[in-house]
């Protein structure tokens, strides 16, 4: 396994995940499933995945999306540069009224929402204690962890939807 690997963890309850095909994992990417039991979602499976994975970088995906080319390679790029990052990924351009407030609400509060994605170094997520609680909004905590740290990344470029169903369970 390449030092650079990043690793793309796609939230979601097994019932969910089971009806998509997980992308092979490659010498620089590594996608695992989070498969969550029982339609819960359980921090302490998202820390041992993190644990487990062989990513310097982490990226934590909703069912049924995954990055666009360009923001892959922005990834790589990150993870071998190796300091201490976190971001999140810009919402898809769709004219929808919904998705727009959500815009407005991100860009006001900087958090990111479910179907944004967020991604982060290894080693700052074991710095701020892990990912925290999964509520209404799952990466609140954890963004205001990293907030803590440092500033995020600049967004990368929105995230390939192949449905429209964005419910992790």
């Amino acid at each position: 396994m390449s030092q650079e690997l990043v690793t793309y963890i796609v939230l979601g309850s097994a019932e969910r995940l089971k009806k998509l095909k997980c992308p092979k994992s490659n010498k620089s990417e590594e996608f695992l499933f989070a498969n969550f039991p029982d339609s819960k979602v359980s921090e302490k499976q998202v820390d041992d995945l993190v644990t487990q994975s062989n990513g310097k970088l982490i990226v934590l995906l909703p069912p049924s999306t995954f990055p666009s080319t360009n923001a892959k390679k922005s990834l790589k790029k990150i993870s071998m540069i190796d300091f201490s990052t976190w971001g999140w990924f810009k919402l898809n351009e769709k004219k929808n009224i919904f998705k727009n407030i959500k815009k407005i609400s991100t860009s006001l509060r900087n958090i990111p929402q479910l179907e944004q994605g967020i991604f982060f170094s290894k080693r700052l997520y074991f710095s701020v204690g892990g990912i925290g609680k999964f509520e209404s909004n799952p990466f609140n905590e954890i963004s205001k962890r990293f907030y803590s740290r440092i500033d995020p990344q600049n967004p990368l470029p929105a995230l390939i939807i192949r449905t429209k169903n964005h419910n992790i369970f």
